[in-house]
């Protein structure tokens, strides 16, 4: 009864009213077709695409080849483990080197020690200069992860180098001259102060004190005439002994910055009633000569651009000891000044400012705005 019934099965199953067989047989024959789409349809395609890709790079690298054959810069190829495979003849001149192909990058530019298979394959680039035979080159490498190579471009700047090199030269004689007329101006400053002070400034005294003692021995109207004479004196030595206190401070040579810069100040503050505070910090002990003679002139055009130019009520010198700068700062409540002026400061005692800064190796920095009053800011060494 069982065998029977397994034949019975058996015979079903693979009868063709049996729906399995026909699923089956389905199953078989999508595969079949599927097999055949990829063999002659998806395959061919895939291996015509990856051929124009290959021939497309190599047309790629044949059109690099070409250009960089032809470019009057030197040019290097590398691959991935940066082996050198390809050189343009002004690079074959530049490194003197008959077939630097096959070579490693690094034996002849040990500047490249970075990862250079990361930079192919994230297309990066990075600058750098070097010296190759005593000439100066700025040296692009760019990687291109589509042809898995990099390029290394060189250019030649010489010629800028030397020109940068003379410029600086220059700018160093400048400074030095005009380190070295500020210094003769300071003397000459010195001279005419003692000029004016042991000359003029003598005579002008003797002079009045001989006219108080004639005024004693005459008539009423003679006096009276005598005492506007000795007033106009009075006047006229008060005036040279500011001119001479300008040309000569004495108190900055015996006393030092802070007292003169105090005194100078309060003088502005009482002459001008243009309200003055002066702050300083780290200043123990005194600067060298020059260094206090040059902030010395350099507050003192500044003031003389308040009083002059800035309609202030108010002004503030602050001196910071950092470390090795000196920190000037100088601000007024003015009427400021627009950004053109600031970027052409073409005033003259902005002018004076800014050369004895730059002949100190300091910088200068002017904040300022119509209605918004002036900063002025000045970083100078302590030793120059």
């Amino acid at each position: 009864m069982k065998e029977q019934q397994l034949k019975e099965y058996t015979r079903l199953f693979f009868s063709f009213n049996n729906p399995i067989f026909y699923s089956i047989f389905l199953v078989i024959v999508v595969l079949v077709l599927i097999y055949i789409f990829f063999k002659y349809v998806v395959l061919p395609l895939q291996r015509s695409h990856e051929l124009e890709k290959k021939e497309l790079e190599l047309k790629n690298s044949k059109l690099m080849s070409l250009f960089a054959e032809l470019d009057p810069d030197p040019v290097l190829r590398i691959n991935t483990v940066g082996i050198i495979i390809f050189c343009n003849a002004a690079a074959q001149k530049l490194l003197t080197l008959n077939l630097p192909e096959g070579k490693h990058i690094s034996e002849i530019m040990p500047k490249i020690k970075f990862d250079v298979a990361n930079y192919i394959q994230k297309d990066k680039s990075k600058s750098f200069s070097t010296k190759i035979n005593n000439h100066y080159y700025a040296v692009l490498f760019r990687g291109i992860s589509s042809l898995n190579i990099a390029q290394i471009y060189f250019h030649d700047y010489t010629e800028k180098k030397i020109y940068e090199k003379r410029l600086l030269h220059y700018n160093q004689k400048l400074r030095e001259l005009s380190n070295s007329l500020q210094d003769k101006l300071e003397g000459e400053k010195r001279r005419i102060a003692g000029g004016l002070h042991d000359g003029i400034g003598q005579n002008l005294l003797l002079m009045k004190l001989k006219l108080q003692n004639l005024q004693d021995n005459l008539p009423r109207q003679e006096k009276d005439d005598v005492k506007k004479i000795i007033d106009s004196l009075e006047k006229t030595i008060a005036d040279l002994k500011n001119i001479i206190l300008d040309l000569k401070p004495r108190i900055l040579e015996e006393m030092g910055l802070i007292p003169a810069l105090r005194t100078l100040c309060h003088r502005i503050s009482v002459e001008t009633s243009i309200n003055g505070t002066v702050d300083f910090s780290g200043l123990e002990e005194r600067l060298n000569s020059k260094t206090e003679v040059a902030i010395y002139r350099i507050i003192q055009e500044a003031l003389n651009n308040i009083i002059k130019h800035s309609g202030a009520n108010e002004f503030n010198i602050q001196l910071i000891n950092t470390d090795n700068i000196l920190r000037l700062m100088i601000s007024d409540d003015g009427r400021g000044f627009a950004e053109k002026d600031k970027i052409n400061s073409r005033g003259i005692g902005l002018m004076n400012m800014r050369e004895r800064v730059e002949n100190m190796k300091g910088s200068f920095k002017i904040d300022s705005d119509i209605g918004k009053g002036t900063l002025l800011v000045f970083e100078i060494p302590k030793e120059i």
